[in-house]
């Protein structure tokens, strides 16, 4: 029995990391365009590498249960189909087979969106059904990304479990919808102001939260709720800042720092030092908020993200765990690599859905700065700090560690 229970474990972390690996793979096929396969039954483009990669991360991370292998591959197939009948299916699927209601509710309005899409469009193929969508089709794929989100849990005031491969499914079923066609402003304003209340409501709760369990529920339900902003921006610097965000929530997953973790990893984690994962993702969402010319939203954002900072600080510390100090370390490799991840991991994504973003704002890398946001006449908008602003607050800190200490000594 032990044996077949070994096996049974080996098997999961194996699918997991499979499909991690071919999320990987499949960035090398599909930068130049996407791969169609049977006629354009599978479509694989960059949206659907990341979400190979971050969902067989996010599986990978959880206890070991076959129903999340369903979810993954539930996931897998709506976000390779070129069909809104597969897309609507696998998305109502992953979400079936959660044990949540809220869950399945929104799974319902997912799928629900794309099959009204799909009814009223001439064509069923998604890159040829733009002409079906419309503001009704619109509204439940928003409520069905709130609920996943964590809407439901805000308005009942209540603390419950919180599923980030649910989170991913809602993000990924919404920018896909970029595929169908361009969004309007009042969708894009309604995409703000779900994403503006969910996060700030949720980084409140994590401040305010006095377990460490609650209080990483919150983080996360706050960082899912920045991506939803990033979405709403409609712009490559908004796919990208919503790419990144994705990759935050996996990497905190791994490291699961409610469960303990060393002081230098969990501030690695929590986004407040400049050249992490963290702190170039939420950078990002302000970026592309600022490159829309949203002076406003950006303000926002960056309140909602130094609440996050904060309520991720206070909960450092207990028994410290290996995989908490490995996932600081991809934190601070990711964020330093984040040029690298822009150019290779997520442009692709939003030049497979070019034609549904809008031109007013987009992320380049660019030399020492490391990422600089250009608004729609190719004006920098903000930069974000590269190695050598990261070797001055290296030396900044070093020197106030001195003087510190000779003031210790007089």
């Amino acid at each position: 029995m032990l044996s077949e229970r070994k096996f049974s474990h080996l098997l999961y972390r194996l699918l997991c990391v499979a499909t991690m690996m071919i999320g990987v793979g499949g960035y090398w096929l599909i930068q130049r365009r996407p791969v169609s396969i049977a006629q354009g039954i599978i479509v694989v483009d960059g949206l659907s590498c990341l979400v190979l990669f971050s969902a067989g991360l996010l599986v990978l991370t959880i206890p070991v249960q076959w129903r999340r292998v369903w979810q993954l591959l539930a996931l897998i197939g709506a976000m390779t189909s070129g069909h809104i009948a597969g897309l609507a299916g696998g998305l109502l699927a992953a979400t079936a087979l959660s044990r949540r209601w809220d869950y399945r509710l929104a799974g319902l309005a997912l799928a629900g969106g794309y099959l009204g899409i799909g009814g009223n469009a001439a064509s069923w193929w998604i890159t040829l059904s733009g002409d079906g969508l419309n503001s009704v089709s619109f509204v439940g794929l928003l409520v069905g990304a709130a609920l996943a989100v964590g809407a439901l849990d805000g308005a009942m005031k209540r603390v419950s479990s919180f599923e980030p491969l649910m989170a991913l499914t809602a993000l990924a079923a919404l920018l896909r919808l970029y595929s169908v066609g361009p969004w309007n402003l009042g969708w894009q304003f309604a995409t703000f102001v779900a994403g503006c209340a969910l996060s700030l409501y949720a980084a409140w709760q994590a401040v305010t939260a006095q377990d460490a369990q609650d209080t990483e529920v919150w983080l996360q339900r706050g960082i899912s709720g920045l991506a939803l902003i990033a979405t709403g921006c409609a712009t490559p610097a908004g796919v990208v800042a919503a790419g990144l965000l994705v990759l935050h929530l996996s990497v905190r997953q791994l490291g699961q720092p409610a469960q303990g973790i060393a002081p230098w990893a969990g501030w690695l984690l929590t986004g407040a030092v400049p050249g992490s994962l963290g702190f170039m993702a939420f950078w990002s969402v302000s970026a592309a908020a600022m490159a829309a010319g949203i002076a406003v939203l950006a303000m926002v954002v960056w309140a909602t993200a130094l609440c996050l900072m904060l309520a991720a600080g206070r909960q450092i510390g207990g028994v410290r765990q290996r995989r908490g100090a490995m996932a600081a370390i991809i934190s601070l490799a990711a964020g330093l690599a984040t040029p690298i991840l822009v150019r290779w991991m997520l442009r692709p994504i939003s030049d497979h859905l070019q034609g549904g973003l809008t031109p007013y704002g987009v992320i380049e890398p660019w030399g020492w700065a490391g990422l600089l946001a250009l608004d729609a006449g190719s004006r920098p908008a903000a930069t974000a700090p590269g190695l050598v602003l990261l070797v001055m607050l290296g030396l900044i800190g070093a020197l106030a560690w001195v003087i510190i200490r000779w003031r210790e000594r007089v």
